[in-house]
């Protein structure tokens, strides 16, 4: 084992609870979309859920960030339980009409974040500088097996036993991930937050970024699986496809580590982001289950070849600018991508077909990883030069 896991409690402690959190997330969120669209038979609910949930992200972060800094990481980890479990909850038990998906979507969409900016900072307090790149892949690669497990146990029960069954499951697989918290330390509160720590020169210039990965988070995950649900295969595959991409994670999250002691961070940067540009215009033709398998394994991969280093870099910009602020913005303008991506998919689908509404949202995605990859190198550039 890792030095740094044996040292380091509470960071230990967080790979445990990313583990078990993300068996029940990885399974929501692929299968809270596709049990709206299976229940209500409606393309056009199942996108109001995705923009309800991505624009409640973009409006509470930073009222969010406020609630963490107060109470601190550990208590902004519980909090994300008063939503999530009401949301599987309600998922579970509430028909799908626009009132009640609209519920589920501001729910989840407030757990995801309490949880979010609670572990980002986590990980920014407990890591070191030293060795950032190295600790940021561990705890993307070992909490993996819980996003590797979920999908595919959601996709065999759903398909098998409905969504009742699966969605308890991971109500009890939330609850249990619960446990690693308790041992976490509280780390100092920090009374107020200055809005101008979140809009500052250095995240605007980062935004960009944010942005696109919000963009390409929606496409590969939640829509994606919704495609090959709708276009090629049922439940199962849809599992499977989130599943095979996980294992993609894996792979190049382990590898990913020794890789950012040869090369540079932007290197690497924009080598990941212009092969999963390649990936997402891949996906379009998909129309076999093998072939969403192959192209899921390869997002996989070009997803974490960019997402080590710039996960472990935004560690990096937050100590030096006001930590809480940072990952507020970084939370306001993913989720800002995710509102333009299902805001995209709903317009293409009620203007043209649900065809064309795929293709959109994934051509997005491609154009997303351009943008990343000239940020990056924009930004780099401006740091060799102050």
């Amino acid at each position: 084992m890792p030095s740094f896991l044996q040292d380091r409690d509470d960071l230990r402690l967080l790979i445990a609870y990313e583990t078990l959190k993300n068996l029940s997330l990885s399974m929501l969120t692929v299968f809270i979309p596709i049990a709206i669209y299976s229940g209500s038979e409606s393309i056009v609910l199942t996108g109001l859920y995705l923009l309800i949930r991505a624009s409640t992200g973009f409006l509470s972060s930073y009222p969010v960030m406020l609630v963490i800094g107060k109470r601190g990481f550990r208590m902004g980890l519980y909090t994300s339980y008063l939503f999530l479990i009401p949301a599987v909850v309600s998922a579970y038990l509430l028909p799908y009409n626009p009132v009640y998906v609209a519920l589920i979507g501001i729910l989840y969409g407030l757990g995801k974040s309490f949880h979010k900016q609670s572990r980002d900072l986590e990980f920014a307090v407990g890591s070191d500088a030293s060795d950032r790149d190295m600790q940021a892949a561990y705890l993307m690669s070992l909490p993996n097996l819980g996003r590797f497990t979920g999908p595919v146990l959601g996709g065999i029960i759903s398909g098998s036993l409905g969504f009742g069954l699966m969605f308890l499951v991971a109500l009890a697989s939330a609850a249990v991930s619960i446990a690693p918290v308790l041992g976490m330390d509280l780390k100092k509160k920090q009374e107020g937050l200055d809005p101008g720590t979140i809009l500052t020169a250095e995240n605007l210039k980062t935004s960009p970024i944010f942005v696109s990965r919000g963009i390409q988070a929606y496409a590969s995950v939640g829509l994606f699986s919704l495609f090959t649900y709708i276009t090629v295969a049922g439940s199962l595959s849809s599992g499977l496809v989130r599943s095979l991409d996980t294992v993609g994670f894996m792979v190049m999250a382990y590898l990913s580590g020794r890789i950012s002691r040869r090369y540079s961070r932007t290197s690497i940067v924009v080598t990941g982001s212009l092969l999963a540009g390649v990936v997402f215009l891949l996906r379009i033709p998909v129309s076999t289950p093998l072939q969403a398998f192959a192209v899921s394994l390869a997002g996989g991969l070009a997803y974490k070849l960019y997402d080590i280093p710039l996960f472990s870099s935004f560690a990096d910009q937050a100590e030096k600018t006001e930590k809480r602020g940072f990952y507020a913005a970084k939370k306001t303008f993913n989720s800002l991508g995710k509102v333009l991506t299902a805001a995209t998919f709903l317009y293409f689908t009620l203007a043209f077909s649900v065809q064309a509404a795929f293709t959109s949202v994934f051509v997005l995605a491609a154009a997303s990883t351009v943008v990343m990859a000239l940020t990056q190198k924009m930004n780099t550039r401006y740091e060799m030069e102050k």
